[in-house]
C-alpha cells in the first residue's frame, strides 16, 4: 500500500476535513474541531472522539476487538480442521466477476470495510492489482490485514476517492446500515463499484456487536441509490437449517463453556445439511429461506430506485395475504 496515497485521501471522521500527521498524531485542520487521532501499533485510529462504542484507547493494544486472530495453537487447530456450516460458492465467482470489470482499469482504489481478515474470494480481486494499485482494508477490530482502524458510519476519507468499495458480511454489525452506505456512497467514484454480502437466516455470531438482517428486497433498498448489476443468494436454505439446528442445540448451554462445546460438536453434526444448498441455491423458492445475500451494483448520478420498483423486483413466491 503507497502511504503516500493514502495520506492525500485521509480525511478527518469528526468533520471531512483534511488531517495533519506530526510524530504519531493525526490533528485536524479545523479550527473548530481541532479532533485528534493516534496511531498505535503503526496503523492510524481514526475514531471519533465522540463515538459510543468505541474509544480511542480501545486500540492501544494490538489485540482482538471482534474477529478471535490470536489463539493458541491448539485452538487453532480445532478452527482449522471445524467445517463451516455455509455453503457458499458464490462469493468466488462474484469477486472474479468484479476483477473483470475492473481490470483495465488503473490505477485502482479499493476500499475494504471489516477487512482485517480476508473474506471468502477475495483473493481473486487481490490478485489483478500490482504497485500502482491502492488497497485500504480498515476495520474496528486488528487483524492481519487491518491498515487503517476506523467506523464505517464515518468513513474517514474525501469524497470520490475508491473505485470500488466492498462491505462484506459487515452491515449486520452496524448500528445504523443506512448510514454507512451513504458514507460509501459519498466516498466511492462516479460509475465505481459497491460489493456487499450480508446476512438473513442466521443467528447471532457477532455477540455485542450483532444488530440487524435483511431479507433480499430490503437488502436491495438499502442499496436503492445504486444502479444494480447483479443480486441474489451466497448460501441458501440448507445453510439456513444448519445455523438453525447448529443454534438449537446451543440453546441448552447453561454457561460459555458448554456453549463453545455444543456449538464445536454441533458443527460436526449438521455441517453436511449445507450440501443441499448446491440444489437451493439454483432454485427459485430458496430466495425467501436465505442464510445470506450478495449486492453488486455501480454509482450513477441521480439514479434512485423508486420503492414501487423495489416491490415489482420480489423474486419470491410468498403473498402478502398468507399466515
Amino acid at each position: 500500500m503507497d502511504r503516500n496515497i493514502l495520506s492525500q485521501l485521509i480525511r478527518c471522521p469528526a468533520c471531512k476535513n483534511p488531517l495533519e500527521k506530526a510524530a504519531e498524531i493525526y490533528s485536524c485542520t479545523n479550527e473548530t474541531c481541532k479532533a485528534t487521532y493516534p496511531v498505535f501499533n503503526n496503523i492510524p485510529v481514526f475514531i471519533n472522539p465522540a463515538n459510543e462504542l468505541f474509544d480511542q484507547k480501545d486500540f492501544e493494544r494490538e489485540d482482538d476487538i471482534f474477529f478471535k486472530t490470536y489463539n493458541s495453537g491448539i485452538t487453532r487447530f480445532l478452527k482449522k480442521i471445524q467445517p463451516d456450516i455455509t455453503y457458499n460458492n458464490v462469493s468466488e465467482k462474484n469477486y472474479l466477476h468484479i476483477a473483470s470489470l475492473l481490470k483495465t482499469q488503473k490505477p485502482i482504489r479499493i476500499l475494504i470495510l471489516g477487512g482485517s481478515v480476508d473474506g471468502v474470494g477475495i483473493k481473486h480481486l487481490k490478485e489483478i492489482l500490482d504497485e500502482s494499485d491502492l488497497i485500504v482494508e480498515t476495520d474496528v477490530s486488528y487483524g492481519p490485514n487491518t491498515t487503517v482502524i476506523c467506523d464505517a458510519h464515518e468513513i474517514p476519507f474525501k469524497n470520490e476517492s475508491f473505485d470500488l468499495i466492498i462491505a462484506q458480511a459487515v452491515l449486520e454489525h452496524v448500528l445504523d446500515p443506512f448510514l454507512c452506505v451513504r458514507e460509501m456512497q459519498r466516498v466511492l467514484k462516479d460509475s465505481g463499484l459497491i460489493y456487499a454480502e450480508t446476512p438473513f437466516m442466521q443467528q447471532v455470531h457477532g455477540g455485542k456487536y450483532d444488530f440487524l438482517r435483511f431479507t433480499h428486497l430490503g437488502h436491495r433498498r438499502m442499496f436503492r441509490n445504486f444502479r444494480e448489476i447483479q443480486s441474489g443468494v451466497v448460501a441458501g436454505a440448507g445453510s439456513s437449517l444448519v445455523w438453525s439446528l447448529k443454534y438449537f442445540l446451543t440453546s441448552f448451554a447453561t454457561s460459555k463453556k458448554i456453549d463453545r462445546i455444543l456449538s464445536y460438536g454441533g458443527t460436526f453434526l449438521f455441517f453436511w445439511i449445507k450440501y443441499f444448498d448446491i440444489i437451493l441455491n439454483k432454485s427459485k423458492g430458496t430466495i425467501d429461506a436465505a442464510s445470506g445475500f450478495y449486492f453488486l451494483g455501480r454509482k450513477e448520478k441521480d439514479y434512485l430506485l423508486s420503492d414501487k420498483e423495489l416491490l415489482a423486483s420480489y423474486r419470491g413466491f410468498r403473498y402478502s395475504s398468507e399466515s
